[in-house]
């Protein structure tokens, strides 16, 4: 005779769904914020330039996901004090205002650790701190960084 038992964890399944959840609302947000874009009809004759024509909207900064003991943390970049050794690499520490994902629970914390910076790719690790307990609680994480135009 054989038996077979199926354990079903509700509490991971109900962490799991907060999750997707809240990874379609970042996707959401994400497409309505790139989704956006102004369009000006073509006149058949040149017009002259105007103020709305040489407006343009651009996005500067950077956003980032970062991970740790189970810890899921949505990253911007905040203020950061950075080494440039060429045009393309800097190092420096940086502060990191998140929306994070702590043992199922949501919040906002400011994060401060290292970061790494190579063209647009951000590598990091953020640290964040708990009066409550008065512990720190470490993550890794990868961005990409937004230039404005030029």
């Amino acid at each position: 005779m054989v038996t077979i038992t199926i354990n079903f964890n509700f509490e991971m399944y109900q962490k799991t769904a907060t999750l997707n959840r809240l990874f379609l609302w970042a996707l959401f947000g994400m497409m309505l914020l790139f989704g956006t874009t102004v369009v000006n009809a073509q006149d058949s004759k040149p017009a002259e330039k105007s103020a709305a024509a040489t407006t343009s909207l651009s996005l500067e900064g950077m956003i980032a996901v970062s991970v740790g003991n189970r810890l899921v943390a949505f990253n911007v970049g905040g203020p950061a004090f950075m080494v440039k050794f060429n045009s393309a690499f800097k190092v420096g520490v940086t502060a990191f205002p998140s929306f994070f994902i702590l043992k199922g629970k949501e919040g906002l914390r400011l994060g401060a650790g290292p970061r790494i910076d190579y063209k647009n790719l951000v590598i990091f690790g953020a640290f964040y701190h708990f009066d409550r307990t008065d512990t720190w609680i470490g993550s890794v994480g990868l961005g990409y960084k937004f230039h404005g135009k030029k």
